[in-house]
């Protein structure tokens, strides 16, 4: 009886040991997701300086330097799904007629110029996030920021 006892003791622990490590790496990856979320979802619905935004870009460039992503032969991050994140600003110009026209413009592009020119340039400019997408396990992978006239 006592053999059975410590038989189906270990059993339990056997099955028990691997779930709770599961769930252990489950929860500190989420917090992980979350904690990095939080670090550029503090912006939304609020006024960016150029400065602000230059610190965007540095940091989504050293995310994607960290894990590796790949470039394409143009020299844009391509997006992994897991881990990249791209940062776009648009930069609105007035065309002939006064009408509002995208200007769209990549970070990769802004950091081969300098983030410091462009701080330089538009410290003084409003911006705000514009649009947002999270990829598959619900890290943020896309930023669209909008310079406000």
């Amino acid at each position: 009886m006592k053999k059975i006892l410590i038989l189906i003791a270990i059993i339990l622990i056997i099955i028990i040991v691997p779930i709770m490590t599961q769930f252990s790496t489950y929860k500190s990856g989420k917090k992980a997701i979350t904690k990095f979320n939080l670090s550029y979802e503090q912006y939304l619905g609020k006024k960016l300086y150029g400065s602000e935004v230059g610190s965007l870009i540095n940091r989504a460039t050293d995310n994607n330097e960290t894990y590796k992503i790949e470039k394409d032969e143009k020299g844009k991050y391509i997006d992994d799904d897991k881990y990249c994140l791209i940062i776009d600003i648009n930069i609105p110009i007035l065309d002939e007629n006064g009408n509002e026209v995208e200007d769209l413009y990549r970070m990769e592009t802004i950091t081969e110029l300098g983030v410091d020119r462009f701080v330089k340039n538009f410290n003084i400019y409003e911006f705000e996030i514009e649009d947002k997408r999270y990829n598959q396990t619900g890290r943020i992978n896309y930023l669209k920021i909008k310079m406000t006239l």
